[in-house]
C-alpha cells in the first residue's frame, strides 16, 4: 500500500519537476498560461534580466545553434512587465496578425543590422544580447534574417510577450543591407518570409502553462 502511494505521488509530481528542470521549457509570470518549448538543437544561455528605461523590466531567454563558434540560429523569448508606479501600458493591435499557439500576435519578418542596433541603444536588447553571446565565447553575426511576434499579454496592458527567430545572414550582405525600409531594416521576399515562419514553428511550440491548466480543472 505504501509503495502504491509513493508511486502515485511520483506520477503526480514528476511532470512538474521535469518541466522545472528542463531548460528548453520557458515559463514567465508575465505569461503564466503558456510554456514555450524550444527544440533541443538550440542550447540555452543564462537568462538576461534588465530594466528598459523607467517603464518596464525585461527577461530575455536566449537559445543558440552554433557552428565553429559562430552563431547560426538564435531563438529569443522576451517578456516585459511594467514597473511598479509607472503609468506606461502596452497598447498595440495584433496587425499584421499571425496565430502562434493559442494566441494572435503582431508579426513581421525582415533583415536586421544587429551591430548598428546595438550601437544606437547601449545597454538595451541588441547590445546586451551581443555582449552575452560574446561572453559565452561565441561570435554573433552582424546581419540577421528575423521573424518576430509580439502581443500584449494581458487586458490591463501590463505585460508583453515577444518571440524572435533569427538566422545568420552575413553571407547574404557583403556590402550591407539592401532594400531598406524607413526603420532601417531590409525587406525580405515572400519565399524567404514563409521559410522563416516555417523554421520558427519547427523549433518552438507553445504548451499550456499553470494558469491554463488551472482554468481547465472542472469545478466541484
Amino acid at each position: 500500500m505504501a509503495f502504491r502511494c509513493l508511486l502515485l505521488l511520483l506520477l503526480l509530481v514528476s511532470p512538474a519537476l521535469l518541466m522545472a528542470a528542463d531548460a528548453h521549457r520557458v515559463t514567465s509570470p508575465a505569461v503564466p498560461e503558456s510554456v514555450f518549448a524550444v527544440d533541443a538543437s538550440l542550447a540555452p544561455l543564462p537568462v538576461l534580466r534588465f530594466p528598459i528605461g523607467d517603464t518596464t523590466d525585461a527577461e530575455r531567454h536566449l537559445f543558440v545553434d552554433v557552428a565553429d563558434g559562430v552563431v547560426q540560429r538564435l531563438v529569443v523569448l522576451q517578456f516585459e512587465t511594467v514597473q511598479a508606479g509607472s503609468d506606461f501600458r502596452f497598447v498595440f493591435p495584433a496587425v499584421p496578425p499571425r496565430r502562434f499557439g493559442p494566441h494572435v500576435y503582431r508579426s513581421g519578418a525582415y533583415a536586421y543590422d544587429d551591430v548598428a542596433a546595438a550601437a544606437r541603444a547601449p545597454g538595451l536588447e541588441a547590445d546586451r544580447t551581443r555582449a552575452a553571446l560574446v561572453a559565452a565565447g561565441l561570435q554573433p553575426p552582424r546581419y540577421w534574417h528575423v521573424a518576430r511576434l509580439a502581443r500584449v499579454a494581458d487586458a490591463a496592458g501590463l505585460h508583453e510577450a515577444i518571440v524572435f527567430y533569427l538566422e545568420n545572414a552575413d553571407a547574404r550582405y557583403p556590402a550591407g543591407l539592401v532594400d531598406v525600409d524607413e526603420d532601417g531594416d531590409g525587406l525580405l521576399d515572400a519565399a524567404e518570409t514563409a521559410r522563416l515562419w516555417a523554421a520558427l514553428e519547427g523549433v518552438l511550440s507553445v504548451l499550456p502553462g499553470t494558469a491554463a491548466a488551472a482554468d481547465a480543472q472542472p469545478l466541484d
